[in-house]
């Protein structure tokens, strides 16, 4: 899709792609996203876990909660997912940063209203927050019937969206060249830490493996 009036850069457009592969890597790799949308009481941005599957985005949420209400009801909604790879430091305040990568996707989104393929999708979603959650000798229960009723998914085409991301040094002036501040890129880092287990679960099952839930590394 051609870039639209709300995917095109008003500054820096040098940091903005309207490449496809980019923007899923993004959704891919963030574990959440915050969705944006208006209200009666004013715009609202809610967190939530997501999931992609090929060119929609998948999102749940209670069938009472606001933002599902007003969702399903076909309201626009801007979906918004940021990585942080660092901190950029200048020699001056101003010139501080960070380095990113972040994607913005703009729709209207509709309910699975099916609600055997509704559970099969809230099973996909935790599969992809945890891969072989769902598979395997000691895998988690699927969604019953009952429990997708009051959980909703809604599905978002990924059609209107911009990528925007920063990364190198600091924009330093030439003035600020000789003041005595330590000046360049702190990267930042994700780590899973040891999984713990609950009271019933003890040492009888074996525990996920950190490598999967290495979000970076995923391929899909």
């Amino acid at each position: 899709m051609a870039p639209t009036a709300r995917t095109t850069a008003q500054r820096y457009p040098e940091r903005v792609s309207h490449d496809r592969e980019a923007a899923y890597a993004i959704l891919d790799e963030a574990l959440a996203v915050h969705v944006g949308f208006g209200t009666d009481d004013g715009p609202m941005v809610i967190p939530t876990l997501h999931t992609r599957e090929g060119d929609r985005i998948l999102l749940h949420g209670s069938v009472h909660g606001r933002f599902v209400s007003s969702a399903a009801a076909g309201i626009p909604i801007c979906v918004t997912a940021t990585l942080i790879d660092g901190l950029i430091l200048g020699r001056a305040a101003s010139h501080h940063s960070a380095a990113y990568r972040s994607v913005m996707v703009f729709g209207r989104a509709t309910g699975i209203e099916d609600v055997e393929e509704r559970a099969d999708a809230l099973a996909r979603i935790v599969e992809c927050v945890v891969p072989g959650r769902m598979s395997g000798p000691h895998a988690a229960r699927r969604p019953s019937i009952e429990e997708a009723r009051y959980t909703a998914v809604l599905t978002l085409p990924i059609e209107e969206f911009s990528v925007k991301t920063r990364s190198g040094f600091a924009r330093d002036e030439p003035k600020d060249d000789a003041v005595e501040a330590w000046a360049g890129f702190i990267p930042f880092g994700s780590t899973t830490g040891a999984p713990v287990p609950d009271a019933i679960t003890g040492t009888r099952f074996p525990a996920p493996d950190a490598a999967l839930l290495d979000r970076t590394r995923r391929q899909r």
